[in-house]
Parts: C-alpha cells; structure tokens; sequence
C-alpha cells in the first residue's frame, strides 16, 4: 500500500479519535428522568451548527416531545395519587413513557431528531395519552374504598375528602 494513503488515513483517525473524545465532555449526565441525554446547553454547539434550520428545527422538536412527557407524566401522578390510576395501572403507564424515552434516546444517538423521528414519537405519545385517559377514567373494582365510583364522589359528611385508609 502506498504510505502516503497510510499516513493520511492514520492522521484522520487520530483526529476522528481526538474529536470523539472532546465532545463526549458535551453530553448532560444530570439529565431528566436519570438518563444522559442531549446537553440542552446550546452554547456548546458551535455558531455556524446553532444557526442552521435543521438545528433549530431538531431543538423545537425535542422541547415539543419533553414537554408532552413532562405532562404526561403529571397526568399518571396527579390520577395515581387521586386514587383514579391503581398500582397495576401505574406501572405499566410508567413503563410505556420509559419506552417511549428509550426511543427518544435512541434517535438522539445522533444529536438531532429529524421530522420522521419525531413523528414515531408523536405517534407513541398520542397513544401514551389515550392509555392515560383510559385507565384514569375507567372503571375499575376498588373494593368499595371510599372516594371511588360513580356513586360515592369522595366527599366526606365532614365536607373534606375521604382518603383511602384514614
């Protein structure tokens, strides 16, 4: 082989490597949910990349679907602590957002979420926020305890709300 392609094929593996090894120093470790994740400090993204459309396309992107799980997700812990979502009905709501930032996680191996990406995610999303609904308003046999079905709102002759247990 000839030793000029050598060095030159050396030399930017070296680079790619150096490269590689400097921005991994970008990546968040205290992100939500305890999972690194994309680093939401946009400085340390160069200019010339922060003011490309793509970009700024992937960030509106990305904030969108953060913000439908942040939701979501106080959707799954006001119904649990109502009492309107039971423990079963908890977990496997909870395992379906994990899923679904698993996905998310996966498609930002890159850095950018491009519009097919995001709309998979859409999609689950929607589907995420169907199962809520459901399971918050089903209705499910909770053994007679107070503040459960059609019958009995939860209001106490006290005028306060009956929890469960008190």
């Amino acid at each position: 082989m000839n030793t000029k392609m050598i060095a030159k094929t050396l030399g930017l593996a070296v680079m790619m490597a150096a490269s590689a090894g400097a921005s991994a120093n970008n990546w968040d470790d205290n992100a939500r949910y305890g999972h690194p994740g994309w680093n939401a400090n946009v400085n340390s993204v160069p200019a010339f990349v922060q003011n490309h459309p793509a970009f700024q396309e992937s960030l509106r992107l990305q904030n969108e679907v953060d913000e439908r799980q942040d939701r979501q997700l106080n959707r799954i812990l006001n119904g649990f602590y109502d009492k309107r979502i039971t423990m079963p009905e908890f977990r496997k709501l909870m395992d379906e957002q994990q899923g679904i930032r698993k996905m998310e996680r996966n498609f930002l191996a890159d850095g950018f979420l491009n519009r097919n990406e995001f709309q998979k995610l859409d999609a689950a999303l929607d589907m995420a926020s169907r199962n809520i609904m459901q399971q918050a308003h089903d209705d499910d046999d909770r053994k007679g305890r107070p503040g459960y079905g059609y019958g009995n709102p939860g209001w106490g002759s006290n005028g306060g709300y009956v929890y469960w247990g008190r």
